[in-house]
């Protein structure tokens, strides 16, 4: 009896979906936060209870609150007194480029399908497609607002999967949170969680690409 086991390769990947935020965009919440109480005279605890109370960040990462009532909120309930077109450079402009992410990000887009997968919101959105080229550069984006989805539920990982036509062992998943990443394990995805770019260059090769 033939006792040899036969070894197949792993599937070859054939999609991967880059996070956004503290992946291809550095930010720091701290920083943010701070700018954000200088805007508007307070003390930042006091900004981050706002924010942060009653699900707020996740209803603004939902798309179930609107750039403009997320001004008038900042308005209300914070004191500000910028206009619409100030509130959103308050909103948006703290994003630096992740030159090292974007290098991998333009390299694999030459080569094979490259797509976003983010929890972020429309403001954010607008402002990074109109400030960096690499949206122009993925075949395709899953974006909490647009799908009233966030990560870590499989749901939205299943979207991705549904976009790019891929098997999840096919499809690879980069996060600077753990728990993003262990939600796209548990939906079959392979992930990687970001330590910056020669870390994502190794295990990215420990995967064929």
């Amino acid at each position: 009896m033939n006792t040899q086991r036969s070894h197949r390769n792993p599937p070859a990947i054939k999609a991967v979906f880059f996070d956004i935020g503290n992946v291809l965009l550095r930010f720091s919440s701290r920083r943010i936060l701070r700018k954000f109480a200088s805007a508007v005279g307070r003390h930042p605890i006091k900004v981050a209870r706002h924010i942060w109370k009653g699900r707020l960040v996740d209803r603004i990462e939902r798309g179930e609150v609107t750039g403009e009532e997320l001004h008038d909120l900042f308005v209300k309930q914070l004191g500000y007194t910028g206009d619409f077109t100030r509130f959103k450079t308050l909103w948006c402009d703290h994003f630096t480029l992740d030159r090292g992410s974007f290098a991998i990000l333009k390299g694999l887009s030459g080569r094979m399908p490259t797509y976003l997968l983010s929890n972020t919101n429309a403001l954010h959105i607008e402002h990074i497609q109109a400030r960096y080229t690499f949206p122009g550069l993925v075949k395709g984006a899953i974006l909490s607002h647009e799908l009233r989805l966030r990560k870590p539920q499989r749901e939205i990982y299943e979207a991705a999967l549904e976009m790019s036509g891929t098997a999840p062992e096919e499809t690879v998943f980069i996060d600077d949170l753990e728990e993003n990443c262990e939600g796209a394990r548990k939906a079959g995805l392979h992930a990687i969680r970001y330590r910056g770019a020669k870390d994502l260059k190794k295990r990215l090769a420990a995967l064929g690409l």
